[in-house]
């Protein structure tokens, strides 16, 4: 699995995770078996239940962008 995690600048309270899964059914899996425990992490910071939806990949391009370089 991959993800991406955007934080919108100047608003810290914006955040966008993007997660990806090889296969459907290590997505759903992810999602019995870990989201859960991520949510319960974090639950104190959010001030709404995230949205979750599920899209497939339509195209890609891969990039090796260090987080510190890509601002």
């Amino acid at each position: 699995m991959d993800e991406i995690v955007l934080v919108s600048s100047g608003k810290s309270d914006r955040v966008l995770a993007l997660s990806f899964c090889n296969k459907r059914e290590d997505a759903e899996e992810y999602q019995r078996q870990q989201y859960q425990k991520i949510h319960d992490t974090v639950w104190h910071l959010l001030e709404a239940e995230p949205q979750i939806r599920t899209f497939d990949v339509h195209t890609s391009t891969t990039h090796k962008i260090a987080a510190s370089k890509a601002a």
